[in-house]
């Protein structure tokens, strides 16, 4: 079983939906990826994590009373979150909510990219980060959509320390970004009209198209797919019932 137990500065750790209905979307998840979902005290506004097999897998919660949509984000492991959203500010970057405790879990902020693209930040205390990764309802891939990956990718090598490199891709330019020697997100253009700069989250399935039919069946839509790629696995794009945008990835190879 992939599992993780903690994460370098600059890997993406963790994942959270912000949702305008979390009973909802705490059960079109759970009938999805068979996730358990356990309240948690959070200090601020209520909280669900969720478990697969017993580990954190993702996290739940309201979205703020300004937000009218629901979005998963994804968290990037920092060593020093204040440290980090100085680099992020420095690099043209703003803070959406400047660094705050999450009482001893860890230290967060949420800070947008000099192209709009929102994306948070973690410095761990008794909470790292995502314990399972890579298997059903697991964490699999983060991925920047950008229309300006020129001034993006700078960005996030200034503050997170990513290198980068773009090679062809079946619909066209695609960059992996890594930490060290190894590839721990993507970049890519936006591949239609009308589609804002963000990150976008993967999450792993056992079959694809059985979570296609799942997803339908409990209120979701399906944006596209399934859609093959070789040597990398099945994919389905996916809206669920209150609004949020995410991916499913049936693996073509076990990844640990």
């Amino acid at each position: 079983m992939p599992t993780r137990h903690s994460y370098p500065e600059g890997v993406p750790c963790w994942t959270d939906l912000a949702a305008t209905d979390v009973d909802a979307a705490a059960t079109f998840y759970s009938a999805l990826f068979g996730w358990e979902l356990e309240k948690v005290e959070t200090g601020t506004t209520p909280y669900r994590m969720a478990l697969q097999k017993g580990l954190p897998a993702a996290g739940i919660g309201a979205a703020p009373d300004e937000q009218p949509f629901s979005v998963w984000t994804t968290y990037f492991a920092v060593d020093d979150a204040d440290a980090a959203v100085d680099r992020a500010k420095e690099a043209g970057g703003t803070a959406l909510v400047e660094p705050f405790d999450v009482t001893d879990a860890g230290r967060m902020a949420i800070l947008s990219d000099p192209t709009g693209a929102m994306f948070g930040i973690w410095q761990a205390g008794t909470h790292f980060g995502a314990a399972i990764v890579n298997e059903h309802g697991g964490l699999n891939w983060n991925e920047l959509i950008s229309d300006d990956l020129p001034t993006a990718l700078p960005f996030y090598e200034r503050m997170l320390g990513f290198t980068h490199k773009t090679s062809q891709g079946l619909s066209g330019p695609y960059t992996a970004l890594s930490i060290g020697d190894r590839a721990v997100a993507g970049a890519m253009p936006p591949p239609a009209e009308g589609i804002p700069n963000n990150w976008g989250v993967y999450f792993a399935v056992e079959n694809a198209t059985d979570a296609m039919e799942a997803a339908r069946e409990n209120g979701g839509q399906i944006l596209f797919g399934p859609m093959e790629i070789a040597e990398v696995g099945t994919f389905v794009g996916i809206t669920d019932p209150t609004g949020a945008n995410f991916t499913v990835i049936e693996l073509a190879t076990a990844i640990d």
